[in-house]
């Protein structure tokens, strides 16, 4: 202290000093008798001045000064000449309750007396106490959580600045923490985590108070080799508080994006040969459809060709099932607007005399069938539509063939019709095995098939409910 500030003291009042300071002052004998008891302490204790001043410390408040804590580094001060700095001591009062007290005590000789006296400055930070060691189990709860978790965890200030790490961050990326706690994100690990996007999207979480999810990058780490990590990054957000911190989870999901291509290449190996199938199996039927064919034109007599065009037909139902289901790369399911209206197409060229000469109408619904369900429906199809070519266009050139397919409310109703003159009943083809596979595709189906035959035509209602289509 300067000569100017050493007279600028002792020409102040000293109780003028006194009565300003925030800590309660107490002026000690050498054997601890009280001889000054300031205001603030008087206050902040909750005694009077007569059962203070003139009395042994350990003596106040009967006797509940007697506090060694306190007592014993007093004692020193006398004995060894030392100071007190910041000692904090905590007791309990009877009529005050739980006090912390930080205290700060230094020995002083008055001149002129030759007298030792002792200065004991008091504070009282028993909240400041309280809520340091609140922060403290806090603190320490939040880091046993953090050290919990199995994935790898960061906290950074607002500059990207490590001020903690979790322990599975230490033993995924094999980091000490000397080396981490301190240093900025960029520099980590000689610079593996310095990613310009990374960074980019840290530095705006805090202004934005935004977050980032599951942002993926891979890279080569130097002590673990090549990861895939997914991060997610916030802003620790409390009310009233501008902190800049920022919490860092790292997943590492390199075993997972590896399975996930070994699925994928499975699947697309498995997509290669399905397709391989389906067109073995297409080119299969068409191949007998071919052979089936060149038999028709070698015979002579008209119900032989009518059957051989009829089984032509069944295996031609179902190579527009492989057909459709190779289209839409499906491999149980298939539209039913597709592959039904197929089959009643193919069946009109394959059949009609002239082309063109048949007038057909198609009207199907948006309904999903299971190859299950669709394999016997088209055989059907196939089937009636085959007996209404074969019958409602004898002795004219021209007719009206037409499907319909509607969803309502009890199930799936499917119609075919003609305008033709009708059924003769004991017309028969194919020594009646058509209406044999006909009943007994509808039975499969769980299904009930109704026929009208008159001088207008011929029309076939198959109505199945949908617990059988979903089935």
């Amino acid at each position: 202290m300067d000569d100017s500030s050493t007279m600028a003291l002792t020409t102040m009042n000293p109780s003028e000093i006194v009565a300003t300071l925030r800590e309660g002052l107490l002026i000690l004998t050498d054997d601890l008798t009280v001889e000054f008891a300031s205001d603030r302490f008087l206050k902040m204790f909750q005694v009077n001045r007569e059962e203070t001043l003139g009395r042994p410390l350990c003596d106040l408040g009967d006797g509940q000064w007697n506090i060694p804590a306190l007592l014993d580094p007093l004692n020193a001060i006398v004995a060894q000449d030392m100071t007190l700095e910041d000692l904090e001591v905590e007791h309990h009062f009877d009529h005050i309750g739980r006090k912390v007290m930080r205290l700060n005590g230094r020995k002083t000789v008055w001149a002129g007396e030759d007298a030792t006296r002792i200065l004991l400055a008091i504070d009282d930070v028993t909240e400041a106490a309280d809520h340091a060691r609140n922060l403290g189990i806090q603190r320490r709860l939040a880091e046993g959580i953090v050290d919990t978790l199995r994935e790898p965890l960061l906290v950074l200030d607002g500059d990207l600045q490590i001020v903690a790490a979790s322990r599975a961050f230490y033993m995924k990326f094999k980091v000490d923490a000397e080396h981490a706690v301190g240093r900025n994100l960029i520099d980590l690990g000689n610079g593996q985590w310095a990613n310009a996007e990374l960074i980019r999207l840290l530095k705006e979480v805090v202004p934005e108070h935004s977050t980032i999810e599951s942002y993926e990058i891979t890279h080569d780490f130097p002590q673990i080799g090549i990861r895939t990590v997914l991060l997610n990054a916030r802003k620790i957000f409390q009310e009233g508080n501008n902190t800049k911190t920022l919490l860092l989870a790292i997943e590492d999901i390199t075993e997972r994006r590896r399975l996930e291509a070994e699925r994928d290449r499975a699947l697309d190996q498995s997509n290669r040969l399905l397709d391989e199938l389906n067109h073995r199996v297409m080119n299969s039927m068409s191949m007998i459809g071919s052979v089936i064919s060149m038999e028709m034109r070698t015979l002579s007599e008209d119900e032989c060709k009518s059957a051989f065009v009829r089984m032509r037909n069944r295996i031609e139902a179902i190579g527009t099932l492989y057909r459709a289901l190779s289209r839409t790369g499906a491999v149980d399911i298939v539209k039913a607007k597709d592959y039904l209206g197929a089959i009643v197409r193919d069946t009109v060229t394959a059949m009609e005399a002239t082309p063109g000469a048949i007038d057909l109408t198609v009207s199907v619904d948006d309904i999903a069938l299971s190859t299950r369900f669709a394999v016997p429906l088209g055989l059907i199809t196939s089937e009636l539509a085959t007996n209404s070519l074969k019958y409602a266009y004898k002795g004219r050139d021209k007719g009206k063939l037409g499907l319909n397919v509607v969803a309502n409310k009890t199930g799936v109703e499917f119609t075919i019709w003609d305008d033709g003159p009708g059924i003769d009943e004991n017309a028969r083809v194919d020594s009646g095995l058509g209406q044999k596979l006909v009943e007994a595709f509808v039975l499969q189906l769980g299904g009930a098939l109704n026929r009208t035959s008159g001088h207008d035509g011929t029309r076939y209602v198959l109505t199945v409910p949908h617990s059988e289509i979903n089935r």
